[in-house]
């Protein structure tokens, strides 16, 4: 996998993410973080499995395994940041 490739990958999950957090704050944090945690697990395993038995996997794979990682949750606190914490999901829909 050449360096254009991994850089499109990395740009279409921070546009995806970007999007999904302009749309709706509170879904975007349960995919965001559910999607983080789930490729967490795959890398976890695949790295264990890769060191009990060598698979041969591409050197391209735990690369993209980490950038999967690490989008979602710099978007999330990027946007934490700039929202200050206070989303929307967060008030009452009822007033006070």
């Amino acid at each position: 996998m050449n360096r254009q490739v991994f850089i499109g990958i990395v740009l279409v999950q921070a546009i995806v993410y970007t999007v999904l957090w302009m749309i709706n704050d509170y879904s975007a944090l349960l995919i965001s973080l559910g999607v983080a945690m789930i490729v967490f697990v795959i890398m976890m395993i695949s790295w264990i499995s890769d060191r009990l038995e060598y698979a041969n996997v591409g050197k391209w794979y735990y690369p993209i395994l980490w950038i999967s990682f690490i989008i979602p949750l710099s978007i999330t606190l990027l946007f934490w940041v700039f929202k200050s914490g206070d989303m929307d999901w967060m008030h009452s829909p009822f007033g006070k």
